[in-house]
């Protein structure tokens, strides 16, 4: 239930047992985020507190997931409505506006921060836990990639589902982290590149609390075979013209829309939003980079392989409008907001879509959304 008029309120004041969504930090009203707290919580003694990034700035999202399982565990959880994947200062500001108001608010404990993130959340998440004293990461659809830091002083539950394009990375890391002797947990779900379902937010919990023990992955004829066909087709899709690469994705998608699970399922699923991904966030560095042009054409091959993806028409309109192509990025615009873009503030705020804010096909677009 979405909540009003937050930010004055502290601790003592803020409604227990269920997930309150937003809590506007006192200090920027431009940041906000979802809380948790257990209905046991009383501000008379320091309690954890799990920090959740979402790649997509959902903080929502995370919290729910996580919120019976704390409830039950004793665990306040807050997840950033403004950390997003990006660039690196607006993701470390939303960290420090997080923290300061958390700790302004409600009796935490520091020696008991726990943070959980997902893909770009979860390197995020892995970073911030190595540069400081953090208990435990939830590492979910993501990890340390291809370089594994000298020491985890953290306990690390690492998940990723079957179909998710980063399984093969956290899979990786698991073995190499036991084969250093360093203790975790890496458990897979039936499922994509999402965050891990509430059956495994509980588990993590209670490994946190060392109520379940460390487990590493275990090698397969079956996961390394899935591997290297995943590996051979990536290569194939980079090779791939635009024309060439419709054809192959429309076949994966049949594939991969099948009900039963296959190893052909896998790496369809794999291969499709692995690509998808890979070019939403090259484009996402072109635009940062001012390169408009090329970063409007990956995200025109990103909707290729989603083109339901409200998130990459409204990068598509973003990038359209700083190019100077009004019309088209109008258009994107729109898409996106058939789709499911809602976040007005961020449109608002965007400057490289000043241009578009005299047009009366913005203004409706901007009306659509105040509804």
């Amino acid at each position: 239930m979405a909540l009003f008029g937050l930010a004055s309120l502290g601790g003592a004041d803020l409604p227990r047992g269920r997930v309150v969504d937003p809590v506007v930090v006192g200090g920027d009203a431009t940041q906000s985020y979802a809380l948790y707290l257990p209905s046991s919580y009383k501000p008379d003694r320091a309690w954890p507190i799990l920090y959740c990034l979402d790649p997509l700035a959902r903080g929502r999202v995370p919290v729910e997931r996580f919120a019976q399982a704390a409830g039950k565990a004793g665990f306040i959880v807050a997840g950033s409505n403004n950390s997003r994947n990006g660039p690196t200062e607006p993701e470390r500001e939303a960290i420090r506006w997080l923290l300061i108001d958390t700790h302004g608010r409600l009796a935490i404990d520091d020696q008991r921060i726990y943070l959980a993130g997902m893909s770009g959340g979860a390197r995020l998440a892995l970073e911030w836990a190595g540069n400081g004293a953090v208990a435990g990461v939830v590492a979910c659809a993501a990890g340390f990639g291809s370089e594994l830091p000298k020491e985890v002083p953290f306990r690390l539950y690492a998940t990723a589902g079957v179909d998710d394009f980063n399984y093969d990375e956290l899979f990786q890391n698991s073995l190499a982290l036991a084969r250093r002797g360093i203790a975790h947990r890496f458990v897979e779900f039936d499922g994509g590149h999402d965050w891990l379902p509430e059956p495994l937010a509980a588990e993590a919990l209670d490994f946190f609390l060392g109520r379940v023990p460390p487990q590493a992955a275990q090698p397969s004829k079956r996961q390394q075979d899935v591997a290297s066909r995943s590996d051979a087709l990536r290569r194939q899709v980079e090779m791939a013209s635009d024309a060439d690469k419709r054809t192959l994705f429309a076949a994966l998608q049949k594939t991969a829309a099948k009900a039963e699970d296959s190893d052909e399922r896998r790496i369809a699923r794999r291969m499709a939003m692995g690509a998808f991904v890979s070019w939403l966030e090259e484009g996402r560095e072109l635009l940062a980079g001012k390169n408009y042009n090329h970063a409007a054409h990956c995200f025109k091959v990103a909707l290729i392989v989603h083109p339901d993806s409200a998130e990459a028409w409204y990068a598509l309109a973003v990038a359209t409008a700083a190019a100077g192509n009004k019309r088209s990025a109008l258009e994107a615009l729109e898409q996106a907001v058939a789709r499911g873009f809602s976040d007005r503030g961020r449109m608002e705020g965007e400057p490289l879509l000043e241009r578009l804010r005299k047009d009366a096909r913005y203004r409706a677009v901007v009306e659509k959304l105040s509804r």
